[in-house]
């Protein structure tokens, strides 16, 4: 074929694909990409928000102090030594971390003696090996004590936590704003690498006085957004680097990402900690810093002031026996902390708060009967179907959606699409009250997590898109004891219910011995060897994490030798499929 006929030929497919798509709009309306794009839009205050971190740019704070801000969702610092010096938070991924890094050499050529993550989340830690320049001769990595059982947390949950967290930051949005407290998450889409490296010095006091690169410094246990968030005080620029208790926003006292309930009051005195080093300069690990000591101190206080605001008028309220919505609807901030530019609901919002107030102190039963045993969704959705039919349900949703009663429209579509999936109708009204509660949204946790929704319903974006590569990623760089923790986890009792043994795992390559016991219907690992066990392995973390990553090199390390297997190879590959793979 000549190129004017291939050129012919290529704008006549075209053309039919543009009269197909226009003969179906015809037909059925628009396309669900462009139902929502059509509907979708960004509270003013929200956008205009974007100005804190438009652009990647390194700030010098104040003498040898810089923050990385714009790169990512977080921050990351440089504290300068006189021969070296201190990373505080490496954000999300090795790719950002890499162009931190290489902005911070245009600064200095100076080592990387320490670094220190002020808490365990992975916008602060998973970009590490991008600041570790000699593999030979790594820096130490400083954390709290209590941060490994706060990845084995967060590791152990990591599916369902993932692609929550991809619909809370907005991974997939093609029109994302921004994360409220930073530019985007940039981790999850398939093309960011997890940099994680494990820490291997820890903190345990209440304030610890180092010298790391010749810089005299406090590390100060702050717990807020976790319990193992710590921050840096350095007495020689009169500066607090204060991690995630404050930032240019409402704080996230709830994920909706999913995180366990955060204790209000032990944030609040965490900043009253931070008050008492009356600091010129405060440098949080999101949005840009603070300078002069009069403009924190104010900022601080307003700041815990509505943190305890929100916690004590919860308990007001429940103590007179109303529920965890009804409370959220009642409690909202007086007007000058409504409006303090700090307490914009650009990231948390009051109403996400008063439930975790509330299930922190009552867990998750209301107090009234009804709540006890509650129907499932899809039995109320039939028993809604039954009661009033398809037709009465999509009638009100399209009533609902014309006054803008959109979380009513929400809830009845849903109920219809439950029963009847697919249902052209049901799913436009949902897309559209999704859309539309979105565009509502100051959070852009709320926007995006609506948004990112109603693309997920019109099949237009997959939010488990890097899962599988974050979870090889992981499987590489997890301590094999945290492995096998998520091993118990994934044991499949309807296949192996029965399955009373167990399995003796001996590690060459680190010395490492673990048990794995199976009985009851779950699964039970020790650290330590086995006196008695029916099955032992012997192998490397190397080889083992290879077979749990891939069937093909299971098959291969049993016939290379890699893997030595007393008691039947045939016995051990049964007990290994009593566990999911993904």
């Amino acid at each position: 074929m000549e190129g004017p006929q291939i050129a012919f030929f290529v704008l006549l497919l075209a053309l039919t694909g543009y009269l197909g798509n226009r003969l179906w709009t015809a037909i059925n309306g628009p396309s669900y990409k462009e139902r929502i794009q059509r509907l979708a839009a960004v509270d003013h205050q929200l956008h205009n928000h974007t100005v804190e971190f438009a652009r990647p740019e390194i700030i010098q704070v104040t003498d040898g102090l810089y923050m990385a801000i714009g790169y990512a969702l977080a921050n990351s610092i440089m504290i300068e030594g006189k021969n070296e010096i201190v990373i505080v938070d490496v954000t999300e991924s090795y790719e950002t971390a890499l162009e931190i890094m290489a902005a911070f050499r245009n600064i200095t050529k100076k080592p990387v003696a320490a670094i220190i993550y002020t808490h365990n989340h992975a916008d602060h830690t998973y970009g590490a090996k991008a600041f570790i320049e000699k593999e030979s001769s790594p820096p130490d990595i400083w954390a709290h004590e209590s941060i490994n059982k706060e990845f084995q947390r967060t590791f152990t949950t990591n599916t369902a936590g993932y692609r929550r967290a991809m619909r809370q930051f907005g991974v997939f949005l093609p029109d994302a704003v921004n994360s409220g407290i930073g530019k985007m998450l940039k981790y999850g889409d398939g093309k960011s690498t997890l940099g994680l490296v494990f820490p291997n010095k820890f903190v345990h006091k209440r304030v610890t006085n180092l010298t790391l690169a010749g810089i005299e410094m406090s590390i100060v246990h702050i717990p807020g957004e976790t319990d193992d968030q710590i921050g840096v005080w350095l007495p020689k620029q009169d500066a607090f680097l204060c991690a995630d208790d404050m930032y240019k926003a409402f704080p996230n006292l709830y994920a909706i990402r999913g995180t366990p309930d955060r204790n209000l009051l032990q944030w609040v005195e965490s900043i009253d900690t931070i008050i008492e080093y009356n600091p010129q300069f405060l440098v949080p690990s999101h949005t840009r810093p603070l300078v002069g000591k009069s403009n924190i101190q104010e900022v601080l206080t307003v700041y815990r002031d509505a943190i305890q605001y929100i916690h004590d008028q919860t308990l007001r309220y429940i103590n007179m026996g109303m529920d965890p919505t009804d409370i959220a609807n009642k409690v909202t901030l007086p007007k000058n902390l409504k409006e303090h530019p700090y307490l914009q609901e650009f990231y948390g919002t009051t109403e996400w708060s008063v439930r975790t107030v509330f299930t922190s102190y009552l867990g998750w039963f209301s107090g009234d009967a009804v709540d006890l045993s509650p129907l499932s969704k899809t039995e109320k959705a039939d028993r809604m179907i039954k009661l009033v039919g398809v037709n009465k349900l999509l009638e009100q949703a399209r009533e609902a959606l014309r006054t803008k009663d959109f979380q009513w429209a929400l809830e009845l579509s849903t109920y219809v699409l439950i029963t009847n999936p697919g249902h052209r109708e049901a799913t436009e009204i949902k897309l559209d009250s999704l859309t539309s509660l979105g565009s509502r949204q100051k959070s852009a946790n709320g926007r995006n997590y609506y948004l990112t929704s109603a693309f997920e319903e019109a099949s237009l974006i997959d939010t488990s898109v890097g899962l599988q590569k974050s979870r090889e990623n992981g499987v590489k760089l997890l301590p094999i004891n945290l492995i096998f923790r998520a091993l118990q986890i994934r044991f499949k009792p309807e296949d192996c219910g029965h399955v009373r043994t167990s399995v003796y795992f001996s590690f060459k390559d680190s010395n490492t011995h673990i048990s794995l016991t199976i009985r009851n219907g779950i699964a039970i690992v020790k650290n330590g060897a086995c006196l008695q066990c029916d099955v032992v392995v012997t192998t490397t973390e190397k080889v083992f994490k290879d077979m749990i990553g891939s069937r093909i090199r299971s098959i291969t390390a049993y016939g290379s030798g890699e893997i030595e297997i007393q008691g039947g190879a045939m016995n051990f590959r049964n007990i290994m499929s009593c566990f999911e793979r993904s």
